[in-house]
């Protein structure tokens, strides 16, 4: 009634992870319960009104008559003029037997690579927190993958350097290249095991994980990118060992602690429509889907893109002195937030 809420409400009363809700049949609320924990990044009310509208297909667009639907996701695209012009680059690095002609083509390859990237928002406001979270995790791990940015996890390695650890030890032991040294893959953030424990006016999450999938791509004929349909296995590892790792990456960057909470939020969304909750708890939705502000978040349009050139040389002579190897694996990817509630989505626990 006053026209402002206290920034207690903005953060949904301090909750940390959102694990369900309870309907009060006396009051007719939907109480959302969740776990507090102070190590956490907080959790904002509109990235959940933000799910809800998404559910409700709020931002659906309209186009001839008909509706197209997105899921809440992001992507982050390299030009494919850009990828040519690396592909002709890459092409005169083989052929260079002069390493001051290599290392020149190489500050050419890094400007081109630096070269902006766009950025695409799907099914949510382009200028939001939600969509800054997405963006942010999508960007980030990009570094990851090309070994640019490090951890110190235990057991997680860049694409890059699993890439080079594999070539060193060939080499080293005499045996031909098994791994292709020039690599295009898109990895995008996807929904893993969704389950829920059910009673009576009660939803658990149980599950809601987050998971890094992969797919191969080349470039056409026509200067296109598309996808083989498949993934490439050493980039498969990756994504895979990211996955299962998820929870120690996002301790490292609360970014991903913040994804895995626009996850949730999504989860329980599509959990109140598809259970209808709000019409069995009477409660009116129209100040969430048309009144309630959502603030203005500054996102990029476009990105600079991600080079990192490692180099791996081996001291075996040759008549013309001394092997030196580079590798390059541009990527892009993104997220897409497509969490299927159905009805084997459900167990029935009642304790």
């Amino acid at each position: 009634a006053k026209g402002a809420c206290t920034e207690s409400i903005f953060q949904i009363c301090g909750i940390k992870k959102i694990t369900g809700y309870v309907i009060d049949e006396k009051s007719g609320d939907i109480i959302l319960f969740c776990k507090i924990d102070d190590t956490l990044p907080p959790l904002y009310l509109e990235d959940f009104v933000i799910a809800l509208r998404n559910t409700w297909m709020k931002y659906a667009e309209l186009k001839e008559g008909t509706y197209y639907y997105s899921n809440p996701g992001c992507s982050i695209d390299p030009d494919p003029t850009v990828l040519n012009n690396l592909h002709e680059i890459a092409g005169r690095i083989f052929s260079r037997s002069n390493s001051d002609s290599v290392k020149k083509d190489l500050g050419m390859w890094r400007n081109v690579c630096g070269r902006p990237q766009t950025v695409r928002v799907m099914g949510i406001p382009y200028d939001s927190h939600f969509a800054k979270v997405t963006v942010d995790a999508d960007y980030y791990m990009k570094r990851l993958v090309d070994g640019s940015e490090t951890l110190g996890i235990d057991g997680f390695t860049s694409l890059t350097d699993m890439t080079l650890n594999i070539v060193r030890k060939e080499i080293e032991d005499g045996k031909p290249i098994s791994v292709p040294l020039s690599s295009m893959n898109r990895f995008w953030f996807y929904p893993g095991e969704n389950s829920f424990f059910e009673d009576k006016g009660v939803i658990h999450i149980e599950k809601s994980d987050v998971i890094l999938l992969n797919e191969e791509e080349f470039l056409t004929k026509r200067g296109k990118v598309a996808g083989t349909g498949r993934p490439n296995p050493l980039a498969q590892r990756f994504a895979d060992n990211f996955s299962s790792k998820y929870a120690e990456i996002a301790k490292a960057r609360p970014v991903y602690t913040e994804l895995e909470g626009l996850f949730r939020f999504v989860a329980l969304s599509r959990i109140l429509k598809y259970r209808e909750a709000f019409s069995e708890a009477g409660i009116n939705l129209d100040y969430l889907m048309n009144q309630f502000p959502v603030q203005n978040t500054h996102v990029e349009r476009t990105l600079p893109g991600i080079s990192s050139i490692k180099e791996f040389s081996n001291r075996k002579d040759t008549k013309v002195g001394y092997e030196v190897l580079y590798l390059w694996l541009p990527s892009c990817g993104g997220v897409d937030i497509n969490i299927n509630v159905k009805e084997n989505s459900f167990v029935l626990d009642k304790t």
